[in-house]
């Protein structure tokens, strides 16, 4: 135990008497900070969309024009044809697309929600899913949504100002449905998406709406097409409308919200905490790899590894020593300069039009977050330690210098404007897997996960420090 101590005390003194220790470190925070800052600031977002949608089947009936009113109905079953697929309950200014309304509705995986006018949004505090009881009440300009799961005991979502809903409005049964992006790899980096239309179906029954006369009719309010939206894979069929004793079905394609309600422009969108930090981290790497290199062959070069190994004849513990001390140091100033690129990219990121809801607005405790970081950290660190085995393997600056800098920085820039089944493979099975660590999402363009990655990376560590530990026991200093 002491002459391990005394090992990394001796490896820590010496790292820190290499006169470009410091300066690579520096070289090392300034091109993750600095990288981050000119990345993120050269990358612009806007959205010019549309901002409301409201294109959904309705079965609807005119109300009796008193602008009072309770309507019930439970949503027997749903088609889980999307996530934010949508039925339930709407009262409605007439039935053209962006006209004022109120809804209760029940989705497949994110419960039941209530909106007004793709504006206000109200969520219930518990999860529910088909089969639910929903229940508009309203009072004027006021309307109330409830839920309940037997229809007995009542649980209220919330209270809704609806201003532009006239006394007689339309009352009854809505279903919708959103499209996905059907995405297609075109490029190493670069991907496109083509909208795809789903159908949602819901079957209702305990209806009670109560109207002015007449049956059921059935309109499709379609959302106005927007002229800047990529071309759809394949056109919604028209809704359907089917009615039996005391049940009603509908089909239908579509959404319903606002920007940020309802699930409007929710989806995987860009990994903004991996575009933070993938720059400048591939960039710092330049600065670790001399370092790491130097740490040992400048031994060699000065033939300081004779009285190094006179001191502590164990080899390998020599080598252990100064991989535990170079991680270490690494590591712990990586990280001061991963939180800064973390912090000063995301400002500018926000600054350049990536904000929510269209884009997640990562935090420094979200634990994608601090994975990122840490893990980013945590890479450079390792790149160090192996540009460290491969100067003790090849004992040579120059040309240990020049093998790590072609395997981390040169290749993978070769790879990501070659072919995308060239950069797969260089993303996944050399050093550079390691970076995967960085990921927040799962995007179709990643080509391989975070553990994954960073174990591969942790694989060629190992060979390379073993295989260095080798040398060093059968060839004299």
């Amino acid at each position: 135990m002491r002459g391990a101590v005394r090992a990394l005390r001796a490896e820590w003194t010496k790292l820190r008497s290499v006169r470009s220790t410091p300066l690579a470190l520096l070289a090392m925070t300034a091109l993750l900070v600095l990288v981050t800052v000119a990345s993120a600031n050269g990358s612009t977002f806007h959205y010019d969309g549309p901002t409301k949608y409201d294109g959904l089947t309705f079965a609807h009936r005119p109300t009796t024009g008193d602008a009072r009113g309770t309507y019930t109905v439970r949503v027997a079953a749903q088609r889980d044809s999307a996530p934010w697929a949508k039925a339930g309950l709407l009262l409605k200014d007439g039935t053209a697309s962006g006209s004022s309304y109120a809804a209760l509705m029940v989705t497949p995986e994110h419960g039941v929600t209530m909106l007004a006018d793709g504006t206000h949004e109200r969520t219930a505090a518990h999860t529910a899913k088909a089969p639910v009881w929903l229940r508009l009440t309203r009072a004027g300009a006021r309307v109330t949504g409830a839920t309940s799961d037997d229809g007995r005991t009542w649980h209220t979502v919330g209270t809704l100002t609806v201003a532009g809903l006239p006394a007689r409005a339309e009352a009854g049964l809505f279903v919708t449905s959103p499209q996905y992006a059907k995405e297609k790899r075109t490029g190493p980096h670069e991907v496109s998406a083509h909208p795809v239309p789903t159908v949602g179906e819901a079957r209702f029954d305990h209806i009670a709406v109560p109207s002015a006369g007449g049956r059921w009719t059935r309109t499709d309010v379609v959302q106005p097409r927007d002229p800047k939206a990529p071309p759809s894979d394949g056109t919604a069929p028209p809704g359907t409308l089917r009615q039996t004793a005391g049940t009603l079905t509908l089909t239908g394609s579509g959404d319903l919200g606002g920007l940020g309600t309802g699930g409007v422009g929710v989806g995987p969108g860009s990994d903004l905490v991996k575009q933070s930090l993938d720059d400048g981290t591939q960039l710092a790497a330049l600065a670790v790899i001399a370092l790491g290199v130097l740490f040992v062959t400048s031994e060699y070069r000065t033939g300081l590894q004779r009285t190094t190994f006179t001191a502590s004849p164990r080899r390998g513990r020599v080598l252990a020593a100064k991989a535990v001390v170079l991680a270490a140091t690494v590591f712990a100033v990586a990280l001061v300069g991963s939180v800064a690129a973390f912090l000063v990219g995301g400002h500018y990121q926000r600054a350049n039009g990536f904000v929510p809801p269209l884009f997640d607005r990562p935090s420094l405790t979200d634990a994608g977050s601090l994975r990122a970081i840490a893990g980013g950290a945590a890479f450079l660190a390792l790149v160090a330690v192996l540009s460290l085995g491969v100067g003790a393997l090849l004992r040579r600056t120059v040309p240990a210098m020049v093998l790590m800098f072609a395997l981390v920085v040169v290749l993978p820039i070769v790879a990501s404007s070659a072919s995308i089944g060239l950069n797969d493979v260089v993303g996944r099975a050399t050093p550079v897997a390691g970076m995967a660590i960085q990921q927040t999402k799962q995007l179709i363009e990643n080509p391989t996960t975070p553990w994954a990655g960073f174990g591969v990376l942790c694989l060629y560590v190992a060979v390379v420090l073993g295989a260095a530990r080798l040398r060093l026991a059968r060839r004299d200093a």
